[in-house]
């Protein structure tokens, strides 16, 4: 192949990707510049081996969306076609994510990005030595692999019901589902317990209006405002509350994306009202741990007393998304209803993932993993701020964050987001614009948890580079 000139090469490389069914009729293949990076060649050579394929009628391009696959070889030569499944996909009940959201998910595994949005622990934060030391202890211990009874490893919920304890929720084991992170909780909550067309209230901006949760459910999303003190209850209790068929997801506590922190005494009063109303609360409490300057208020559910909040935790945030273990708490009839439904999709988290973050709650080590992340973090949001200040006192404002990953900033002069967006991805850096949250003022979510400080000084200069060209 190495006397094959590299442009009949690629072809052939396409081709064979098509003839095996892996790029089917109406899929998108990927972008020029991608695949040049792939063959490590000029874009020049890529598009000269995209023509030829044209030419023989398996490819065609759109204007201003891409290139497509539009035959195989086996539909040329035959009168019948193999299925579209880009067209039969569309009849699905999960809806396709918005654009920019599916480009930044496929963007934010490039090494060559600056990532400034990523929700994540950097490199610098990945617990190796203490993951090191309990998987072997873990490993000693394993006995067999079964799927379990759909709860979750029992060791791991009384951890987990210890660990709520040092926040003041007094929850049972019995009452704690475990799932694949705090997605799949909500996922369950909306297919197990809410009706099909309920009244969701959420927070707006939220980071649920980034993707197709609840509307896969047909359910209505009543979005809230939110202000620095958080949800705008007032706003939240002029609407009209059905009975049997609504319910609040909140975000109270370090918010995404803007960061912010609801005071205990509108939690009080949400607590109160919700209560009088019978309106079900779900809270998304995920960054609890990641306090920087202060333990944060009383969660939601410590002030509940009726049974009326489904908690949500997540270990992906502190520890690693790749774990994929998170829980659920809530009334044990809730609990065994979404366990049932949990054992009709996957029958359990991984049991590995599980008894490695039992062995990391249960020997200490991630309490001193915490300690480790929290300082860090608050280097690295100082630093982030440090910047803003030097680069955007006069251009846009921001809050500082409490604890979290996030700074939700917002820029003074109108700018075109959707372009920026691209301008700044075509310039290798990685951001997060407000309008997939439903913010539509022109703001961006900026992470502190991911990027180096030598990487977020490089990220933020590009960032007012190309706003400048864009205004």
């Amino acid at each position: 192949m190495k006397k094959v000139p590299m442009y009949l090469q690629i072809a052939q490389s396409i081709r064979q990707k098509i003839d095996r069914g892996e790029w089917v009729i109406g899929s998108k293949i990927p972008t020029q510049r991608e695949i040049a990076e792939q063959f490590q060649v000029n874009r020049s050579t890529v598009i000269t081996a995209i023509d030829i394929l044209k030419s023989e009628g398996l490819l065609e391009g759109i204007t201003g969306s891409g290139i497509y696959v539009s035959n195989n070889q086996w539909s040329l030569l035959s009168s019948s076609s193999p299925p579209n499944w880009k067209e039969l996909t569309q009849w699905a009940t999960q809806p396709s994510s918005d654009h920019i959201v599916q480009l930044i998910n496929d963007s934010e595994s490039r090494k060559d990005l600056i990532q400034l949005s990523k929700g994540e622990l950097g490199p610098d934060l990945y617990p190796h030595a203490e993951i090191e030391k309990s998987l072997i202890k873990v490993t000693a211990q394993l006995q067999e692999f079964g799927y379990g009874n759909g709860l979750g490893d029992k060791g791991l919920r009384e951890e987990i019901s210890r660990h709520l304890l040092t926040h003041g929720m007094e929850i049972a084991p019995e009452n704690i589902l475990i799932v694949s992170g705090a997605l799949q909780a909500l996922k369950l909550i909306s297919i197990g317990i809410l009706k099909k067309g309920s009244t969701v209230f959420l927070e707006s901006p939220s980071y649920l209006h980034s993707i197709n949760l609840f509307r896969a459910e047909d359910m209505t999303l009543k979005p809230i405002l939110v202000d620095r003190d958080g949800l705008v209850l007032d706003e939240l209790f002029q609407h009209y509350i059905p009975k049997h068929s609504a319910a609040l997801y909140i975000n109270p506590t370090f918010h995404n994306p803007s960061g912010t922190t609801m005071s205990t005494k509108r939690r009080e009063l949400l607590i109160e009202r919700c209560q009088s109303l019978r309106l079900p609360v779900i809270e998304d409490d995920i960054f609890r741990d990641l306090w920087i300057d202060r333990p944060p208020p009383l969660s939601l559910k410590t002030l509940d007393k009726h049974g009326q909040v489904i908690y949500i935790g997540s270990f992906s945030k502190t520890i690693a998304p790749g774990l994929r273990i998170g829980w659920l708490a809530g009334p044990e009839t809730v609990v065994k209803r979404l366990s049932d439904v949990r054992m009709q999709t996957d029958y359990g988290s991984s049991y590995l993932s599980q008894l490695l973050v039992k062995e990391l709650l249960s020997s200490g080590l991630y309490e001193k993993h915490l300690l480790r992340v929290r300082a860090r973090l608050k280097e690295k949001r100082d630093f982030l701020l440090h910047l803003l200040n030097e680069h955007f006192s006069h251009d846009a404002t921001w809050d500082k964050p409490a604890g979290g990953f996030f700074i939700r900033v917002v820029l003074k002069d109108k700018i075109n987001m959707h372009r920026l967006f691209k301008s700044c991805l075509n310039h290798s850096l990685l951001i997060n614009p407000g309008f997939i949250y439903r913010d539509f003022t022109p703001s961006i979510r900026l992470s502190f948890a991911y990027a180096t400080e030598r990487e977020m000084e490089e990220g933020i200069i590009q960032l007012k580079r190309n706003i400048k060209n864009n205004l």
